[in-house]
């Protein structure tokens, strides 16, 4: 246990170093990056696909990857309670993994700026390792990826964070992926290769702040840090002011045993009282969809369209590549509803049933919601009402991009809102309110938050 607070007072101190000689510029190292190679994206049509094929279902020929199946829902969750989609098959589990490395005093996380093919802004920073098995393994027949040993054999290192953790699982059939934070040693050398560099939390910060510059696969794996007290050695004596301050306390607040065994207990509730049947079948029986050589998409042009995409990219492991891609309808907004009680900032999540999820039931935020695929007003989800709320109660607004590797131009706004402490919210039964501390401790417990509020969560580093 003291390893993991000497970590989060760690943490704390690197999050409020917002500049560092290693790397004095993060948005011109992006560019830099970007500039050293070159890059090519183009939709072609799902059949055209080299190496891919298009019938009962989408994989690839070398069976590895992923595939593309039709899926049948029935639920109790929700307006609708029973629909037909595509949805993404990958049963790997791959290595999402940070190394951080206390340099100067101050500890530092080593970035990869990457290149995904779905991103709006194509070059983004992500972990340090983010590969599939089918990756690391080569089965593309490319380059090897650098720093996995790090985190297949961790050795005498230590491991701050390992958990299996859920993908989008309206996206995803029962996708998890393995995060992980190590330690390394102060006096062990770890040269940054091309495209790698170190910041600190402080510089994640401000490249959340402004969007689409921080991966999806990195911010899930930075929702895991948490702060604890401020270590005076480190050179940070007092509390850290404003909003960030009341994140630090909330951090530390409500995840007691008797606090993580009520809100357990609730979610077991949610889970029991939640019906979900979901049955994988092939693509041309999904009622509602057109599947062609063109691509497949929804009838009344709602959801998402499955797509194929033609890569070329020179700093990738592979030069030049196909595949099929998940493209959503604009509008999607993830959205976390933030108040003070009894001293101690509060957060409203739900317990969301969602067809791709491991155990049926996570929490979500406050909102989540493609506002493009609603037909009107009336099926908008509960408390939407809050994406228009008053200027003045937004803390956190920016535009963020989801998995760029599966999914095309998804991009997230993502809100926190924080309303008046008197401010009454009537929410649901299946809504509660939790710290940051609490959701933190459950996620650190695997599939109990989603990773559409983790990735808000880090939002809030």
């Amino acid at each position: 246990m003291s390893i993991l607070i000497r970590g989060a007072e760690d943490f704390l101190s690197s999050a409020r170093t917002l500049e560092t000689p290693l790397t004095p510029d993060p948005e011109a190292f992006l560019k830099e990056r970007e500039a050293a190679s070159t890059f090519h994206t183009e939709e072609v049509p799902l059949g055209s696909l080299t190496n891919w094929h298009l019938g009962d279902r989408i994989s690839h020929s070398s069976g590895r990857f992923f595939a593309i199946e039709g899926l049948s829902v029935r639920t109790n969750f929700g307006p609708t309670p029973q629909w037909y989609q595509p949805i993404i098959v990958q049963p790997e589990i791959g290595i999402l993994g940070i190394l951080v490395k206390r340099i100067h005093g101050v500890h530092h996380f080593l970035m990869q700026a990457k290149m995904e093919p779905g991103n709006s802004a194509l070059v983004q920073y992500c972990a340090t390792v983010q590969a599939t098995p089918s990756n690391y393994q080569r089965v593309h027949g490319g380059r090897s990826t650098p720093y996995l040993d790090y985190f297949l054999d961790p050795g005498p290192r230590v491991v701050v964070f390992d958990q299996l953790l859920s993908e989008h699982s309206s996206w995803y059939l029962y996708k998890r992926n393995r995060n992980m934070i190590v330690e390394v040693p102060e006096h062990e050398e770890v040269p940054a290769a091309d495209d790698f560099t170190w910041l600190t939390l402080g510089q994640l910060r401000g490249l959340l702040a402004q969007g689409n510059r921080v991966n999806m696969n990195a911010r899930t794996v930075l929702s895991a840090i948490a702060y604890a007290t401020p270590n005076p050695s480190a050179g940070v004596a007092r509390e850290p002011d404003g909003f960030h301050g009341e994140i630090v306390r909330s951090h530390r607040s409500g995840a007691s045993d008797d606090a993580l065994a009520s809100a357990m207990t609730w979610l077991i509730d949610q889970k029991a009282g939640f019906s979900l049947d979901v049955k994988r079948i092939d693509l041309p029986r999904m009622a509602g969809w057109i599947c062609d050589e063109q691509g497949i998409r929804h009838h009344e042009g709602r959801h998402f369209r499955i797509v194929g995409l033609s890569v070329g990219a020179t700093s990738r492991e592979v030069g030049t590549w196909a595949q099929p891609m998940l493209q959503p309808n604009p509008g999607n907004v993830v959205c976390f509803v933030c108040r003070r009680h009894q001293g101690t900032l509060m957060f409203l999540v739900q317990a969301m049933a969602q067809p791709g999820a491991t155990d049926r039931v996570e929490l979500a935020a406050t909102v989540q919601s493609t506002l493009g695929s609603y037909r009107g007003p009336r099926d908008l989800p509960p408390l939407a009402e809050v994406l228009d709320c008053d200027r003045s109660w937004v803390v956190v607004d920016a535009v963020q991009s989801e998995d760029g590797g599966r999914f095309r131009h998804a991009d997230t706004r993502h809100l926190v809102v924080r309303i008046p402490d008197d401010q009454v919210i009537e929410a649901p039964a299946n809504y509660r309110w939790m710290s940051l501390g609490l959701l933190n401790r459950l996620l650190r417990l695997g599939y109990y938050v989603n990773v559409e509020a983790r990735s808000l969560m880090a939002c809030l580093l």
